[in-house]
């Protein structure tokens, strides 16, 4: 009975041994909250609420997007809009304190454009490993003009926790600010520069201090030195 009850303890601590693993490789841990801090910029200027409060439209499906997590990409693979697109993204990185090659500060500046004149949109930028993606941030209300070059949007933001040092992939999604349909979407397979991105949280970004202790030894060279300093005084005492 003893040796039945010691394997099947043994088996449930291997089980749960093999989840944990598997659950560190899939991405985040579940249990660790998600948090960052956004900001936006077009046309050179950061986006304001006062800058954008004309076109300040909410919905609850932008509420939603917010916080979905685990999305699968197979939602944008199936995306058929002619009228809409990403025309081109580009990310840069920063901040990596203690010097693991993985950084806490992402920006992501994307380029839409449509068929029409002006249509007022929203993005929203996702991180995530083997086609599943977490939110991190839903931009204001802003608007795409035609095929211009100088209407790109810019978000610039600080991974407060939630994403350990790892290679991610980017998701934009553009979405319509009044009917909430997704109009365009761009990732790493579409755009080389949203693929495997070195990325870390800030609170895997742990600087380990280091202290240096400096003993000193008087040892065999303390007296020689002694008798060198004694002579010198009595000789020029002599002079």
């Amino acid at each position: 009975m003893k040796t039945t009850t010691l394997l099947q303890l043994t088996l449930t601590m291997l089980v749960l041994s093999l989840a944990g693993h598997a659950q560190a490789e899939s991405g985040h841990s579940k249990a660790e909250q998600i948090t960052t801090q956004s900001r936006e910029f077009q046309f050179d200027k950061p986006v304001t609420a006062e800058s954008q409060a004309s076109q300040k439209i909410k919905s609850a499906k932008r509420e939603k997007l917010a916080t979905l997590t685990s999305k699968s990409r197979e939602s944008t693979q199936s995306l058929n809009e002619t009228e809409f697109w990403i025309y081109d993204s580009w990310v840069s990185v920063a901040n990596d304190y203690d010097y693991d090659g993985y950084y806490t500060t992402l920006t992501v500046e994307f380029d839409a454009d449509t068929v029409f004149a002006s249509v007022p949109v929203y993005a929203v930028i996702y991180l995530g490993r083997n086609d599943v993606y977490d939110s991190i941030h839903v931009t204001s209300t802003f608007s795409v003009y035609g095929e211009a070059s100088d209407d790109a949007f810019i978000v610039e933001s600080d991974l407060l926790s939630g994403f350990p040092p790892r290679e991610y992939d980017i998701l934009i999604e553009l979405y319509d600010a009044h009917s909430d349909v997704l109009l365009a979407a761009s990732d790493g397979y579409w755009d080389a520069d949203l693929a495997y991105v070195s990325l870390e949280s800030e609170n895997y970004d742990v600087v380990e201090e280091t202290v240096v202790v400096v003993e000193e030894h008087g040892g065999a060279l303390f007296i020689p030195a002694l008798l060198a300093l004694l002579g010198v005084a009595v000789y020029r005492r002599r002079n």
